[in-house]
């Protein structure tokens, strides 16, 4: 049994959407139509991910028929993810599954002679509902986000395939990638009534802000998921690099992750300060400078949403595949201060 340590979380909670029943019924609705749980060991797998209460968090005043299509998203990611790190990694089958998502973007709606099933099905669906009425900036800034997410998965099965996993430094960066969040903030635009432009998007302290977001958000998942991710052999995680890489015993791991984390809280609040002088140096006015200030407002409830989300879901709290049946590995005492 282990500790964790106290994190350090001075963003404020802002509540839950309460159209979160209605989206979570909707999205059951979605994966059952979609042929997205085959089995019953899939729905437990969801129901342990609770996608609806994420995004509850992630986006409280959201519109309900909003909320539901981006838990449905969600819920697709999840599946997905689940589809690389349970099952053993296959380089061809990574590639496979990477290049028939990607064939969506070029040919939307039905797919013939393109490889298929279910999970691409999906995802043509969503693509569908969310990118109509987006700028090309947007679509432009999705699509790199979301491919970038999915060639994480290639590499590391490329890398465990032949027994190399990355330093530390390296795996950070890796991690904002792989941790998919980038993508979420996009979609979540649609939430907020927003669309960035791309004078915007690309400030540096927007960009320093979200990738300090990102790599909190994907490190503090790594600290929740490592029991699971022990019990599957699955290596690319910042606890597990540490002790392999640095032979440090697991709770000094777990606390310079830690350290990391409260790293990035202190980036999010400087790249925060620097903006209106760098929106000012850009000319950015009107209603463009007051969506870039908003965001900034979005990602750091993201980033509250996303420590409160892991704590409370037995997808983190529990292993894979005996979170029904056992108790956590972890104890959980004063988690902030």
């Amino acid at each position: 049994m282990l500790e964790l340590p106290t994190f350090y979380m001075p963003f404020r909670d802002q509540g839950v959407n309460p159209a979160a029943s209605e989206a979570e019924a909707t999205m059951w609705t979605w994966l059952e139509s979609n042929g997205l749980l085959p089995t019953q060991a899939d729905r437990r797998r969801v129901e342990r991910t609770r996608p609806a209460s994420m995004y509850a968090r992630w986006c409280p005043q959201a519109a309900p028929e909003v909320l539901s299509l981006l838990t449905q998203y969600l819920a697709w990611a999840f599946i997905v993810d689940d589809q690389f790190d349970i099952h053993a990694p296959d380089p061809q089958r990574c590639l496979d599954v990477i290049t028939a998502l990607d064939a969506v973007f070029d040919r939307p709606g039905h797919m013939s002679g393109q490889p298929s099933g279910p999970l691409v099905e999906a995802f043509a669906d969503l693509w569908q509902r969310l990118s109509p009425g987006r700028s090309a900036g947007w679509r432009q800034a999705f699509r790199t986000e979301v491919r970038a997410w999915w060639w994480t998965y290639y590499r590391e099965a490329v890398g465990s395939s032949t027994g190399y996993l990355p330093q530390l430094e390296d795996y950070r960066a890796h991690r904002r990638d792989g941790v998919a969040l980038y993508m979420f903030m996009d979609i979540s635009e649609i939430a907020s009534g927003l669309d960035l432009a791309p004078g915007v998007r690309h400030l540096p302290a927007l960009r320093d802000l979200r990738d300090a977001a990102e790599e909190h958000m994907g490190l503090y998942n790594d600290i929740y998921s490592l029991p699971s991710d022990e019990a599957v052999g699955y290596l690319y995680n910042a606890v597990l690099l540490l002790e392999h890489h640095h032979r440090h015993p697991r709770q000094q791991a777990m606390q310079i992750v830690n350290e990391m984390l409260t790293a990035c809280i202190h980036r999010m609040r400087a790249a925060k300060q620097r903006l209106p002088a760098e929106l000012d140096a850009a000319q950015i006015t009107g209603q463009a400078r007051a969506d870039a200030l908003r965001t900034t407002d979005d990602y750091l409830r993201y980033v509250r949403a996303n420590f409160d989300y892991h704590h409370q879901t037995p997808r983190y709290t529990n292993p894979p595949e005996r979170a029904l049946e056992h108790g956590g590995l972890f104890t959980f005492g004063d988690r902030t201060q």
